[in-house]
């Protein structure tokens, strides 16, 4: 895979999307709503390594001199405006590790630097390069807010900052050298806020009236009708509420990070002697490991069913490379108590199929979708009340990665470890991504509430062995 060598085909949008805002305004002090990564690269990367990479390529990211401004009285969504005080040095820091330096360190002290929330003042974005690894390896963590990007542009984005061999090729240059654009002043704030709040109402206005005609209100009800019967689907298994786990109570705002790494050939054995996708051998692997680590700190895991939320991507093929988030979900039980791992993995299989056949992302995303009407100063209100959360346990997000080794400025990428977010009392987040041959499972936990998240780690891992012994001894019956 080549760095590209021209800028992403998609154009820019300068006012946020209902989605993208929605990641602002419901971030806390100790909810941040950032998402991230901690790369481990092959020897020494020098700070001007890393500087002279993001200055080669940074034409190819505009967002990332770029920063959120706020319509007066918040009558519309925000603007991304070029920030005329973008500084690249400001974006990029270098942190010693408190000895020795290990896995251990890495997970704590790591923890420590991405849980701060990112400066609103400049660019949603901040890399931090840790020394003194016991190892001699250069781990680097990216920050990036989620209002920026969703799981699968945070990959298309990756491929651009990397080469696919030691030998650096650096990208063309820009046409012109980057000049930021001046800030909008009061005035022109409110007028465009004004004039696209008018064009949102207009819009759902047309929708609606569009009932009115009777070919688009034919396929308008015909489309509703898919809608509603979805929604009665779903409708009896999320009536019921989740069990309180130790890990769904109000969050602090620590946060620590820990890993599982699975050769994918072996992820892919599974599913293709058992049936189903990657996703289902996942999910089964994640619902043994948490039935395990829970019933190690004494919680009955007796008839409970965990539930999970795992984002879709709606991105279609011509917005690959687009920033923002294109994102629906799916709310997927996990059977926890279910110890035998092929009895787990059938029934998540069939439990995951079901939500398919009823559509359940297309529903969310429609309903998601119809929230744009909604001022945003009401969401904005809306996203600092007390979250009371009885949907869900976790949050499990599984993005594909490149298959072939990735390098930084000569740098061989060893290893990602995947970092998510914490809100809403979810205190364990899983974030999965699959990169050279490896599967990831990553753990985002805040440790007031997972006292030893290497334990569930560990729990990943024996959870895996199990369901890949039980299905080698299937095969060979």
């Amino acid at each position: 895979m080549d760095s590209p060598t021209s800028s992403p085909q998609q154009p820019l949008s300068q006012r946020l999307s209902a989605a993208d805002a929605a990641f602002l305004y419901f971030e806390k002090p100790n909810e941040p709503l950032h998402v991230g990564s901690c790369f481990i690269y092959d020897g020494h990367i020098a700070k001007a390594e890393l500087v002279q990479v993001l200055q080669e390529r940074l034409h190819l990211l505009p967002r990332y001199r770029q920063k959120v401004i706020f319509p007066p009285l918040r009558l519309a969504h925000p603007t991304w405006q070029d920030d005329p005080e973008f500084d690249l040095q400001r974006h990029i820091e270098e942190v010693n590790l408190p000895a020795p330096g290990d896995d251990r360190v890495l997970s704590e002290f790591g923890g420590k630097i991405y849980a701060p929330p990112l400066d609103r003042a400049h660019p949603l974005w901040k890399m931090v390069i840790l020394r003194g690894r016991a190892d001699g390896t250069t781990p680097i963590i990216w920050k990036v807010h989620h209002a920026m990007v969703d799981g699968v542009s945070g990959v298309d984005l990756m491929t651009i900052t990397h080469d696919s061999s030691p030998q650096s090729s650096t990208p063309s240059s820009p046409p012109q050298p980057w000049q930021p654009q001046p800030l909008p002043d009061i005035t022109s704030q409110l007028r465009d806020a004004l004039n696209d709040r008018l064009t949102e109402t207009i819009r759902s206005w047309t929708d609606s009236v569009q009932w009115f005609r009777p070919s688009q209100a034919a396929q308008a009800l015909q489309g509703s009708s898919q809608a509603l019967l979805s929604f009665m689907q779903t409708l009896p298994s999320l009536s019921q509420p989740t069990p309180t786990t130790p890990f769904n109570k109000t969050l602090s705002a620590s946060r620590q990070f820990v890993w599982a790494d699975f050769p994918f050939a072996d992820i892919r054995s599974i599913r293709a002697s058992l049936g189903g996708t990657v996703n289902d051998v996942v999910l089964t692997i994640i619902a043994g490991g948490l039935g395990k680590y829970l019933r190690a700190q004494q919680y009955s895991t007796a008839k409970r069913v965990l539930r999970t939320m795992c984002p879709v991507s709606m991105r279609q093929e011509d917005e690959q490379g687009s920033l923002g988030n294109r994102v629906s979900m799916m709310l997927a039980p996990l059977f926890i108590d279910e110890q035998d791992p092929l009895k787990r993995y059938a029934a998540q299989r069939a439990a995951v199929d079901q939500i398919k056949k009823q559509n359940q992302a297309g529903l969310f995303y429609d309903l998601l979708n119809r929230f744009g009407w909604v001022p945003p100063v009401w969401q904005i209100m809306a996203g600092q009340l007390p979250a009371a959360n009885l949907v869900l346990n976790t949050v499990t997000t599984n993005v594909p990665g490149p298959q072939t080794p990735l390098y930084l400025a000569g740098h061989e990428l060893l290893a990602l470890r995947p970092i998510g977010l914490l809100s809403a009392g979810i205190g364990l987040f899983n974030a999965i991504v699959s990169y050279h041959q490896t599967l990831v499972i990553g753990g985002t936990v805040d440790p007031s509430l997972v006292s030893d998240p290497w334990s569930y780690a560990a729990c990943l891992r024996d959870s895996f062995d199990e369901l890949l012994a039980a299905t080698q001894a299937k095969e060979g019956a």
